[in-house]
């Protein structure tokens, strides 16, 4: 019999292991990005800064972009978003409306998010453009966003129409979103020809929100 002082070891899971969703939930470790991909544990890694600085600079710009419409919630890559059995993912962005709320607990996310943003690296990429992709189109995701950090080429956006998600491009070096009414991205901001992203303050001006 365990006494109050003893320690519950909890067991130990490795990438590749075969799991359920409410093992998933259990056991997957909190202190790293963990998926489950059809049903199986995949632990991506460590991002390079290419990656990272760009998925700061989209969370910094559309989370305040969101509040400042009152128009849902914005997430980063430690929520786990529940789609189908088996496919567990923690996407790097994602949007969810207002309307739609209810599918945010304190879990995580159960359900399509209405925007999912990727960004693509050498170990995620393969899932991204493959398995995940279909799962999210599946599933009702409104848009989905592939970005590669090297550039443009290698990035792709899709948005929802009456025959599921379908690609669309940027017109004008402007690419309008559908999922969160009165947002665009510009090419530049991402892949700018300096090297450097632009400020978020100066990015935050121009969409009105400061």
């Amino acid at each position: 019999m365990l006494k109050e002082t003893d320690a519950i070891a909890l067991p130990k899971v490795a990438p590749g292991d075969r799991m359920t969703d409410d093992e998933f939930f259990e056991f997957a470790p909190e202190d790293r990005k963990a998926e489950l991909i059809g049903g199986i544990l995949v632990m991506p890694s460590p991002a390079y800064y290419p990656h990272e600085d760009r998925q700061g600079f989209l969370l910094t710009i559309f989370r305040a972009f969101v509040r400042h419409r009152q128009l849902g919630v914005i997430l980063g890559s430690r929520t786990a978003v529940h789609l189908q059995t088996g496919e567990v993912y923690e996407p790097d962005i994602l949007f969810v409306s207002a309307e739609r709320a209810q599918i945010v607990r304190r879990e995580g996310v159960f359900g399509a998010p209405d925007l999912v943003i990727e960004l693509l690296s050498a170990s995620t990429a393969n899932y991204d453009w493959g398995i995940k992709r279909r799962v999210y189109a599946q599933s009702g995701v409104r848009e989905l966003w592939l970005i590669d950090p090297n550039g443009i080429e290698g990035s792709a956006f899709f948005q929802r129409d009456a025959s599921g998600l379908k690609e669309v491009a940027f017109e004008g070096g402007l690419l309008r979103s559908l999922a969160v009414p009165g947002f665009y991205l510009r090419a530049e901001w991402l892949w700018p020809d300096g090297g450097e992203l632009p400020d978020e303050v100066s990015v935050l001006k121009e969409l009105g929100v400061l």
